[in-house]
């Protein structure tokens, strides 16, 4: 009893003790936890999970052993102050690879730039330009760091108070050794990082033992003993370190032997062989031969007929023959002379006529019905709704024609479209039939080609019955104006029976626009043309570039010049569509591959430019989107993109596509038409241009003659337009954007030689 009594104080005093003990290292441990960064908490919350070295957990194991007696005080203390440097060192090794990787990027984009700009340098300027290139390089990365490990020190410290903040000033240092973080960039490169990086690795070191308090450090031994804390997150920041400065001593030795090979290669630069340009619809024209008498085509296009009445005549006889002649370009024919060219396996001798009917089918066909049938035909339908008031028609295509009429309810002037005699669905699909069958017996014995003419002819007939469904034209020009911004689309009225009735467009076709002007005597101040051609180019930007933030893009697919009309009494919206049978949709991701689609021709990236003209193409038996993919992407590097071709003299993307489209049809892979006419538009809002080529002749510049400043603002409307664009395209679709960003980069990087070659031959056409 005595025992118990004599023992029980002083084990209860040793508890005492060391509860008071396990306090102090608990409150001290606390406020070395409070004031940590960011960095080293979550350095903690590793260590922690893992049990790999000194954490708040082990700390905690530690002061509970003190508790029980496992342990002493000063083994714990000591402990935790190897705790407080080891987590002080790896936030400063995280903010010194952070900043030396910063400092290393803005070095190696410095030594990479100068490597790509050198060549278009001449004489003195590019010796300079190479002399200085590394020591800016140094200035730029020794800058970076100064700036940036300030600011990363006082994102890692943000959450801690205004007195923590005091007590741990550190940014004259962080500049200083920020800067010495950035002037190591350089030095990581020697001997491809080999020898760079452990000499980075060492004056870092050497820069932590300068810069650790003193306390931290009792001795140069003990400050090296204590560099074997944190050594996984030293390896990793010196691995990160010798990868870049490998990969970049690697990546400016390929630019250097790209480059010289480039220049080697524009050394007999000369124009690529561009597309035959025949008529997309010639092949099959030479199988449609039979469809036909030959006898009935030389009455057709004999002497005794009219043009009207031959044009009624090939109009009978089958749909594709009035599309392929819509088909063949007009300067064909200059080039004909002295020849005796064949339609359809027929010779032709009166070239005029063939003139005449070729021009007249591209925008004035024959009339199907004198005024007094449309009128009746109108009228089985809407009764006395609608009258004629003009003694011809106003428009007449291939498949329908339309009339002006006046509306008797309201009195407004209105446009009814409707088919013409003989046309309709059955006699499309009547079409079809007879020329499926008439391919499957000229090529019975072929069948690899059989497959390839039955699906181009079905996909020519396919887009041709849109055309007779008057209902889907008046959706979608609903469509095609609650989607518009910059311009209008004809206003659509009814439909009934296949007789769509819609507004007049205001204004005059676009083709017709200054020979109206003159003859009306009226005339353009500068400030009025300005305001035209802006709100052309952000119609052009807004159909064919511009990215939607959600929702469907709609786009017109004809928008050739007789399809767009201008009104000038309409400053904001002057130009309106009509013929809206033909339109083509796109979600947003599809309308940023359009956009950077045209980067493509630029930089020489053959894969996108196959990828595009492939999109949803048809493939002939046998063959998949992979093969089909090489096919194309080979066919454009030897013809066009082989560092040997000039781009200057000709339409660049009209040239390359009809090249790709040639290569497809070699290859029997048949083009999506949606695809075909996305590219035909495009070549048409460029062309359309040419309908104010003589301009001059109708402006006025003795008044309200434009000022810089409206200038200005004009480019600044243009302008946010394009930012809108890169906003919905940045920030709406961020990860597809970023996506096909980064297939562009990759391919520029994988195919250095074909793009700077690509890069030199445009530099050297301006030359």
């Amino acid at each position: 009893m005595n025992n118990i009594q004599t023992t029980t104080p002083q084990y209860t005093k040793s508890i005492i003790a060391n509860d008071y003990l396990a306090q102090k290292l608990l409150d001290e441990n606390a406020i070395i936890n409070r004031r940590q960064g960011i960095s080293a908490k979550g350095y903690d919350k590793i260590k922690s999970l893992t049990n790999l070295g000194r954490s708040q957990k082990s700390i905690q194991n530690k002061i509970n052993d003190l508790k029980q007696g496992k342990t002493d005080y000063a083994t714990v203390d000591k402990y935790i102050k190897d705790y407080k440097y080891t987590q002080r060192d790896a936030s400063e090794i995280t903010l010194d690879i952070l900043t030396g990787a910063a400092s290393f990027g803005i070095y190696s984009a410095s030594r990479k730039i100068t490597t790509l700009v050198s060549p278009f340098l001449d004489g003195k300027i590019k010796g300079i330009v190479l002399k200085g290139s590394k020591p800016l390089g140094i200035a730029a990365a020794v800058f970076t760091g100064m700036i940036l490990k300030p600011i990363l020190r006082f994102i890692d410290r943000i959450h801690l108070n205004h007195k923590e903040k005091q007590d741990n000033k550190t940014f004259w240092k962080d500049v200083l050794t920020g800067g010495l973080d950035g002037a190591m960039a350089p030095i990581a490169t020697i001997k491809k990082a080999l020898i760079g990086v452990p000499i980075v690795l060492g004056e870092n070191t050497i820069q932590r033992y300068l810069f650790v308090k003193r306390d931290d450090k009792k001795s140069t031994k003990d400050f090296i003993n204590k560099q074997k804390d944190n050594l996984i997150l030293k390896l990793a920041g010196g691995s990160l370190l010798a990868y870049k400065a490998h990969k970049l001593t690697k990546s400016l030795n390929s630019w250097d032997k790209a480059i010289n090979k480039a220049l080697e290669n524009i050394k007999d630069i000369k124009p690529f062989e561009k597309a035959q340009n025949a008529s997309e619809l010639f092949e099959l024209s030479q199988q449609a031969q039979y469809l036909i008498n030959p006898k009935l085509i030389s009455d057709i296009l004999g002497n005794e007929k009219s043009i009207e009445e031959k044009m009624r005549l090939i109009e009978e006889t089958n749909i594709f023959l009035p599309k392929f002649l819509q088909t063949i370009p007009e300067n064909v024919l200059g080039m004909l002379k002295g020849f005796e060219p064949e339609i359809m396996g027929i010779k032709i001798t009166n070239l005029e006529d063939l003139s005449t009917i070729i021009t007249r089918f591209k925008s004035n066909c024959p009339q199907s019905r004198t005024v007094k049938e449309a009128q009746e035909f109108i009228s089985k339908t809407y009764g006395n709704k609608y009258t004629i008031i003009k003694d011809e028609a106003l428009g007449v295509g291939t498949v329908a024609e339309t009339f002006l009429a006046k509306d008797n309810t309201t009195g407004k002037e209105v446009v009814l479209k409707f088919l013409k005699k003989g046309m309709s669905k059955e006699k499309i699909e009547k079409d079809r039939q007879t020329f499926i069958n008439l391919l499957t017996e000229n090529n019975k014995d072929d069948s690899k080609k059989l497959d390839y003419l039955k699906r181009k002819i079905n996909s020519l007939y396919d887009a041709w019955l849109q055309e007779v469904d008057l209902n889907k034209e008046m959706e979608a020009t609903k469509i095609l104006g609650k989607n518009a911004k910059h311009y209008n689309a004809i206003k659509a009225i009814e439909v009934k029976d296949n007789i769509y009735v819609m507004e007049k467009a205001p204004g005059i076709q676009f083709n017709e626009f200054i020979d109206a002007m003159e003859k009306q005597n009226k005339k353009l101040s500068e400030k009025e043309f300005f305001k035209i051609l802006t709100n052309y180019i952000q119609v052009f930007f807004e159909q064919l570039l511009s990215v939607p933030k959600k929702g469907t893009k709609v786009m017109h697919a004809d928008p050739h010049p007789g399809n767009l009309f201008i009104d000038i009494s309409n400053s904001e919206k002057p130009f309106t569509f009509i013929d809206t049978g033909n339109v083509l949709r796109y979600e947003p991701k599809e309308a940023i591959e359009n956009v950077l689609n045209h980067i493509d021709y630029l930089i020489g990236n053959t894969k996108g430019i196959a990828k595009a003209l492939l999109r949803d193409a048809s493939l002939p038996n046998g063959m998949n989107k992979e093969q089909a993919q090489k096919i194309v992407e080979e066919g454009l590097k030897t013809r066009i993109y082989n560092g040997h071709s000039s781009f200057l003299n000709g339409n660049l993307f009209k040239d390359v596509n009809n090249v790709g489209l040639e290569i497809m049809q070699e290859h029997n892979i048949i083009p999506n038409q949606n695809n075909t006419n996305l590219l035909k538009a495009e070549i048409t809002y460029f062309s359309n241009l040419t309908c104010l080529k003589d301009i001059g002749k109708i402006i006025d510049k003795s008044n309200d003659r434009l000022t810089n400043i409206e200038a200005k603002e004009q480019a600044k409307i243009m302008l946010a337009e394009i930012r809108e664009s890169l906003i919905n395209a940045v920030i709406n679709n961020k990860s597809h954007t970023l996506k096909e960003v980064k297939e562009r980069l990759n391919y520029i990087e994988n195919n250095k030689e074909q793009f700077y070659s690509t890069i030199l031959s445009f530099v050297q056409d301006l030359n």
